[in-house]
Formats: structure tokens, sequence, C-alpha cells
């Protein structure tokens, strides 16, 4: 198939796109210039210096015409030109999209297009599968090292590296400008790492004819780094620091270095600046193994510095920005302990309520799918219930069960929450919303689950007055509210023997917190059924339910017996019956009053 005009079409049109600057290199020539010829040797496969790096713009034009004109194996030379002119000024894919149109027949062309191939992938940082069959390999070309040395580098293969890194700047020095320049530091780098400090040398001494590189993030980083591996520590931190104002790559390496130096130091000045400049550029770089080692290596220096909350929130990015790498299963694992060890300080009184339940919300994004952080969530929730804050702990119990998994595994869980919700929600006042979160829950029968719904239940339909309701909740263990108010339905009915049982058993259970409302009731209660030895029971308990001699006195009044020597004349017996029912309304009315409030 004639690839010819598809590649020419995409040629143009990456003309047409701006690919060089024109105002920078001035206007096209009105006719395009005939290339010179080409060299023979190993010049023919690859040479980036056989086109001028100031001229990009007039030679695309010319390849283009060139490639309008031609045919055949000689279409397939210019469209080889045309990569070649990309790799020049290190348009790398444009390279590539060149080369993968085409199919080359000649052996001399199939040649180049693996020479042209090969030099893309390894400027682009890319390994070869077969360095050594490579044109690029060839013990004739006189760069050779400088592209042995780009494929040791891809492979961190570092005897190899250091075999070929003196050589291959004399390889480098005979690549194009754009090439030195993307090139250079690399080179650089590669000399520092392998302590060839003559060369670094040189080349950073070079690197100062290219000011876009010396007076930038890439050269403070370079100089920083031979600075450190000199062990002169006070140079490299300043070079690290400058680099690290920028928002490249080597910007981002100064960061990683700066906090690398300053955990390696340990003092908290050296770890505050290192958390200042990680915090700084943490928006500037995203996306790569870069950001992920910025990650971790804040959330370390968060940690000696005891900014727990912090350090989590740290780890919890890194997780959901990089799930599926080693780094964010070590964090998720560091995490788990730093939660723990968090809510239980909390729990242990160790954080203020609002840092706390601020962090909390906080970490929820990030850790919401843990199967632990339920469990958290109901520690905070607990504490703040513990505390008086029944709304928020009202909150986080709702939260926590939503966090839950719906499967049978969280129906312990589940129950657990949802008994804890109903009290909080008691406790806040929202009777109806604790009923229907008792009732859908389903304790198994007999169990202490069960006795605990049934009396939270029984103390929601006392606070909503639901009568009928609360006679038919069975609870074992009753509590006070609840005797109270099956004593006050049953009076309210004239069921007056259930009414003093109630009352006596609630006395029984709870003498704490029997009070002289509930005494005038049973009082009430043991005269309707002429329990005359519960009344006496009550009467002489009366002086120390209450400080108040008028109820005391009607209470003490009603043991005065009828004298057991004559029989009561009918009309005596009579006044009696309505002397006693009189006093037993004052002492009701009295009793209730003294409280200052009616139930």
């Amino acid at each position: 198939m004639n690839t010819g005009p598809a590649i020419a079409a995409t040629l143009f049109l990456a003309l047409l796109g701006g690919m060089a600057d024109a105002s920078q290199q001035g206007p096209p020539p009105a006719k395009a210039e005939a290339p010179l010829p080409r060299a023979a040797g190993w010049r023919a496969d690859l040479d980036l210096r056989y086109w001028q790096g100031d001229r990009f713009y007039p030679d695309m034009v010319a390849t283009v015409q060139r490639l309008a004109a031609s045919h055949g194996p000689e279409q397939t030379a210019v469209i080889l030109d045309a990569a070649e002119l990309y790799l020049t000024h290190m348009l790398l894919y444009e390279a590539g999209s060149t080369l993968a149109g085409l199919s080359p027949a000649r052996p001399d062309h199939l040649r180049r297009h693996r020479a042209l191939q090969d030099a893309r992938a390894l400027l682009n940082g890319e390994a070869l599968e077969d360095f050594a069959s490579s044109p690029l390999a060839e013990v004739e070309r006189p760069d050779r090292a400088f592209w042995q040395s780009l494929h040791a580098i891809a492979t961190s293969n570092v005897q190899l590296l250091t075999d070929s890194i003196e050589d291959s700047f004399a390889g480098l020095a005979m690549q194009s400008r754009a090439v030195l320049t993307d090139l250079l530091p690399v080179f650089v780098e590669a000399a520092i790492e392998t302590r060839h400090f003559d060369y670094a040398d040189a080349a950073l001494d070079l690197m100062k004819e290219l000011p876009e590189l010396d007076q930038s993030p890439t050269g403070y980083f370079l100089r920083g780094r031979a600075a450190e591996r000199r062990r002169n520590n006070a140079t490299a931190l300043e070079a690290y620091l400058k680099g690290a104002t920028g928002r490249d790559r080597y910007a981002v390496r100064a960061r990683i270095a700066v906090a690398d130096m300053s955990l390696e130091d340990g003092g908290k000045g050296a770890l505050l600046a290192a958390k200042s400049v990680l915090v700084d550029g943490l928006e500037s770089w995203r996306g790569d193994q870069y950001e992920i080692e910025v990650l971790k290596r804040l959330a370390r220096v968060q940690s000696q510095l005891e900014d727990d909350n912090d350090a989590l929130i740290t780890r919890g990015r890194l997780i959901v920005r990089f799930p599926t790498s080693g780094e964010a299963q070590v964090a998720l694992e560091e995490a788990k302990v730093g939660l723990a060890a968090y809510y239980q300080k909390g729990a242990d009184g160790g954080l203020s309520l609002s840092g706390w339940t601020d962090a909390h919300l906080k970490f929820l994004p990030y850790y919401r799918h843990l199967p632990s952080f339920p469990d958290l969530t109901e520690v905070l929730a607990d504490h703040l219930l513990q505390m008086g804050a029944t709304d928020l702990a009202t909150r986080e119990y709702m939260r926590a069960l939503r966090l839950l998994p719906e499967d049978a595994s969280a129906d312990e869980a589940r129950l657990r929450l949802g008994l804890k919700l109903g009290r909080a929600q008691l406790r806040s006042g929202l009777a109806q919303a604790a009923k229907t979160t008792l009732e859908a829950l389903t304790p198994a029968p007999g169990s202490p689950a069960e006795e605990e719904r049934a009396r939270l239940l029984a103390s929601a339909l006392v606070d909503l007055g639901e009568r009928d309701s609360l006679m038919t909740t069975r609870v074992t263990a009753p509590e006070v509210d609840h005797l109270r108010a099956i004593a006050r339905v049953h009076a309210d009915n004239g069921t007056w023997d259930a009414a003093r049982d109630t009352l006596v058993r609630f006395w029984k259970a709870h003498p704490e917190s029997f009070s002289v409302q509930d005494a005038t009731r049973l009082l009430i209660a043991a005269n309707r059924t002429e329990d005359a030895k519960t009344r006496d029971r009550v009467i002489a308990a009366f002086p120390t339910l209450t400080e108040d001699q008028t109820l005391v006195e009607l209470a003490t009044s009603l043991q005065a017996e009828t004298p057991s020597i004559f029989p009561l004349r009918a009309d005596q017996a009579a006044a009696r019956l309505q002397k006693m029912e009189q006093a037993l309304e004052s002492i009701e009315k009295s009793g209730i009053s003294a409280s200052g409030s009616k139930e």
C-alpha cells in the first residue's frame, strides 16, 4: 500500500500546526532548497547533525514538497528523512508516527528504518530488546557509547553505564542542539552517580552555555546532586531549595532530595523545612512515580513531626490516587495502625472533640471502604455520646451503619450499632426516630440484645405516650421510666392491683429512683386495694422521701386506727373513708406539685 500521500498530509498538518516557532526562525523560503548530499557510512543510517537546528520550518517545507513529487523508493527515502528531521528536534511522537506508517523494501532503507526506530526509543528513555544488533551499536559509529549509555540507563545496567559513560560525552557532542539540551542533564546525572566527577564538572561547565538549563530547576538539581555525592550537604541543600521552587520534573526531584536530607538529619527545623517544601509543591507535579515519592516522604515527615492526622490524610491520598502500586499497599498497612492509634488516643481523651471530629471527616473520603473504618467511626460515636454530644453521636452511628457491607458478615455489627443509634436518638429527644430504628432490628429471641432492644423501645413508647404498645412490650428488667409509665396506665385503667404490684416492684428494684410522687401513687393504689401493710410501709417511708412536713403529716394521718373496742357505726365508717380519700388526693396533688411538674 502506498502510504506516501497519508504521511505527506500528516507532515503538512504538523507544519501548519506550528511545530516550530516561525517567528524565531524567519519566514519560509519562497522556493525549497535542495538537501545536501548525505554522507556514506554510519551517517547514512542516522545523523542528527545533518539538519541545522534553526531551520525546522524551511526543512519541513522542503521535505513536504519533495514527498509530494516523489514515488517508490525515492518517496521512502524522503519519509525517512522526515523522521530524522523530527528526531533532530526531539519531536519523538511525530517521528514514531512517521516511522510506524512505513514498510521499507530496500535493504538500505530497512536498515535506516531500524536505526531511526531505535534512536527514537532510546531518546524516549525506552530500552531495546536487542541493542547489540542495532545499527546504533556498530563499532564504526563514533557515537556508539552515547546510544549504549542511553540503553544502559533504560535497563538500569550500572556496569554497562560505568563502562560507557566517559566515551558517551564525545557522542553527545555529535548530536543536535535539541538532543544536547534534553540529554545533557541525563548524562551529567549518570556521570555523578557513577562518580565520574571530572566529566560531570566539565558537563556542568558546558551547561552554563545553555542558560535555559543552567538557571533552571534542572541545573540547580544537578549541582545539588553533585555536591551531595561529595558530602557537601550545605551546598547541596542550598541548590536543592532553589530548584524546588520550579514546577518541572527536576523541581519535584529537588523537593524529594530536600525531604531525604531532612529525614536523614532528623532535626525538627529540618523536618519543618521539608514539610513546607513538599506541601508547597504538592500540586505542581502529579500522576507518576515522582508524585508517589513525594507523598511517601511527606507522610514520613508528618509522622516524625507527630502530625498524626496530616500523615494519615497524606497516606490516604497516596492510596486513593495510586491504588495498585506497591507503595499504596505499604501506606495502607501503615494507615491501619495509625488510624487505630489515633482513634484510641481520642477515646482516651487525648484529642479535642472538635479536632477529632474534623480529622474524622477528612479521613472519610480516603478510608471509607476500609473494613475497620465502621468500627473506628463507632469508637468516635461512643465517645461523643459519653460526652453528651448526642446529636453528633447519632450522626456518626448512622454513618457507621451506612459504611457496613450489606452482606451477612456485618449482621452482628449492624445490630450493635442499631441499638446504640436508638439509645442516642432517645437521648437527643428523637423518640419517633428511635422507635423506627429499634423496630427494624431483629435480635435473636432470648438474647441480651433482644432485652436491650425491648427496654429502649419501651422508653421510646413512654416518650411518645403510646400506652397500648407499651403494655405489650415485654421487658425482663424494665427501667425506671418504663415501670413508672406502666403503673400510671394501670392506675388510669382502674386496675389497682396491677398498679400496686408494679410500683412495689419498682420500689424494690430502684429504691434510689423511687420519688415522693411514686410513693403517693403507691399509697393510693394500696388504699384502693385495701392493702394496709403496703399502705403503712409507704407512710413510714414518707419522711425519707420528702422534707415537706405537710405531706408527711397527711400521710401519717392515714395511719390513725379506729378503736377496736367499739364496732364502727355506719356513719362513722363513711366519714372516715371520705376523710382518707380527701387526704390521699391532697397528698397526690401536693406530691406532684412538689416536683415542679406534672407527668
